[in-house]
């Protein structure tokens, strides 16, 4: 476990997701380089950030699963001066980002303290297939970290969501096992919010006294309400988060203002 041990400190925190990388940095995605997105959100994070305790990478980091992008975006996030912390996205293989970065990367430690607060970074991962589920193993840890941490208050962070969008067809890429994680989660009242990627669009949910957090990609963005695969007319971003020492978390999005990209709005997939 990696641990900020001051119990009366804030700690503020970026999510970086949804990056989409691929080794040749000029390869787009729909019409937009994904390159381009992320370094443009870089700089708006320097722009807005004054001290950032820790990023979290909510998954599918790289397009192409290649070892050149996972490095080139470490690298590229390490800029930031803080911690990295990653999960894979359906994009992703853990053994592919562990390779390229090394296994022992603490980047990859799923339990996090940051004062009085515990964040828990969980692989939803299925190798081969865009839906998402938690197998035993991610469950277990879940459990047993909620049951014996000392911590007052805990985020939790996974890629796909866990709670339903109303755009039909990325409904269907959503987390196939929603049932066993709220059932873990609704025993432990320190859990205080829910924290996702996927789906390339802000969202904000309540279920059970747990807010539920969807973000922005740094590249293209997913229509909200659309029955079929759309993009929706709106730039890249990233989401940032303020853990306070008393349990409550102010956070928000931050977008890339006055460019377009060359986003192919008729597109019907990726």
């Amino acid at each position: 476990m990696q641990r900020l041990i001051s119990k009366n400190k804030s700690f503020r925190l970026v999510q970086v997701t949804d990056t989409h990388l691929y080794a040749d940095t000029s390869h787009v995605l729909v019409g937009m380089n994904c390159e381009e997105g992320l370094l443009d959100v870089m700089e708006l994070i320097r722009k807005k950030e004054k001290v950032i305790a820790g990023v979290l990478l909510t998954g599918d980091a790289s397009q192409d699963n290649s070892a050149v992008s996972y490095r080139r975006l470490h690298t590229t996030l390490a800029t930031l001066g803080a911690r990295q912390h990653w999960i894979p996205g359906n994009h992703d293989e853990l053994k592919a980002m562990q390779k390229a970065l090394d296994p022992g990367n603490r980047c990859f430690d799923k339990s996090i303290r940051f004062g009085n607060w515990l964040v828990l970074m969980l692989s939803s991962n299925v190798v081969g297939a865009v839906h998402g589920f938690l197998k035993k193993a991610e469950l277990e840890f879940l459990e047993e970290q909620l049951k014996t941490t000392d911590a007052q208050h805990v985020l939790v962070c996974l890629h796909h969501n866990p709670v339903p969008v109303k755009a039909a067809w990325l409904q269907h890429h959503a987390l196939q096992n929603p049932g066993a994680f709220f059932d873990v989660i609704d025993r432990y009242p320190a859990v205080r919010a829910v924290l996702f990627g996927h789906i390339h669009h802000e969202l904000k949910r309540q279920r059970n006294g747990v807010t539920y957090f969807g973000s922005p990609s740094t590249c293209i963005q997913f229509h909200p309400t659309s029955e079929d695969f759309a993009l929706e007319h709106r730039n890249p971003g990233y989401r940032w988060l303020e853990l306070h020492p008393d349990g409550q978390l102010r956070t928000g999005v931050h977008r890339v203002r006055n460019k377009t990209y060359a986003v192919d709005f008729s597109g019907i997939g990726y």
